[in-house]
């Protein structure tokens, strides 16, 4: 998990070439008269992205008018997504994801473009690359088209949420039925503001990321044990591998205060149980 920053192609450039990519003038006229509305909606939308208030975004207000309900889409799906001549636009919000990393998990290679509002209830949104996050697909394929709202606290948005460099992802050791380690994930709500506890929650939540963080550090776990089995590791003692799992918590963060790799190896290092019980080091 981990900021971007915002793509450089502007909204009146990516709609302008989408619409410009309709070959037919009579079907492209009522999306190029349409042009100052979409361009206000999607200041509209930064306005919210610079407050945070997604929460209170109302899917009514971005629609589109001149154009008739789903038009907006269309202009996604059938010109955006597809075609050469927005083809550049696509790429540069791809590849700005370093190292192809998903933004919103870290861990996932990015293949597709989330629409943060969902394209279906933000019309006037569809094509502005503000609305248009890199995302693997497993979190664009959980994430679905979640509204935010009242009830429903944003997720994260990596163009504008600075939460990510706020430490708050912990991480902890337990002994599952079957006497083996299991590595859990939570939201540490020390200092935080209520209001960005529950969309830290929500972002776990929604992006199933308790679950899949869990079960990528399964594989953390079998490669300790591995290492200690190995002619490396076999004279580890337990302040050995509390240095070891230190070493590899900073190593495996990328600098990422919320990695995920970073917390299971600390929440490693931590347990006395782990190290002293399960794996029998003193």
């Amino acid at each position: 998990m981990y900021n971007l920053s915002l793509p450089t192609t502007t909204s009146a450039l990516a709609y302008g070439t989408a619409a410009s990519t309709i070959r037919n003038a009579t079907r492209r006229a009522p999306y190029t008269a349409a042009a100052p509305i979409v361009q206000a909606l999607c200041n509209n939308f930064d306005q919210l992205g610079a407050n945070l208030t997604f929460h209170q975004a109302d899917g009514a207000r971005f629609n589109v008018g001149g154009l008739a309900a789903g038009a907006m889409a269309e202009l996604y799906d059938r010109q955006f997504s597809k075609l050469r001549g927005t083809a550049a636009i696509r790429s540069g919000i791809k590849n700005a994801a370093p190292n192809e990393l998903c933004p919103y998990c870290g861990e996932g290679r990015v293949s597709e473009l989330d629409h943060y509002l969902p394209k279906s209830l933000f019309a006037g949104t569809t094509v502005h690359p503000a609305n248009l996050v890199p995302a693997c697909h497993d979190c664009n394929f959980v994430k679905k088209a979640y509204k935010p709202g009242p009830s429903t606290p944003a997720v994260l948005h990596p163009y504008f949420d600075t939460a990510f460099t706020t430490p708050w992802l912990s991480a902890s050791v337990e002994e599952s039925s079957l006497n083996r380690p299991v590595i859990r994930f939570a939201v540490d709500p020390l200092g935080l503001d209520p209001h960005l506890a529950a969309r830290l929650n929500a972002h776990l939540t929604v992006f199933d990321l308790r679950r899949r963080f869990s079960v990528w550090a399964a594989q953390s776990l079998t490669n300790f044990e591995d290492c200690l089995k190995a002619d490396i590791g076999s004279s580890m003692s337990l302040n050995d591998a509390q240095r070891h799992l230190a070493f590899t918590a900073l190593q495996q963060s990328g600098g990422r205060v919320n990695s995920w790799e970073g917390a299971a190896h600390k929440a490693m290092r931590a347990s006395n149980w782990y190290l002293t019980e399960y794996l029998d080091l003193s």
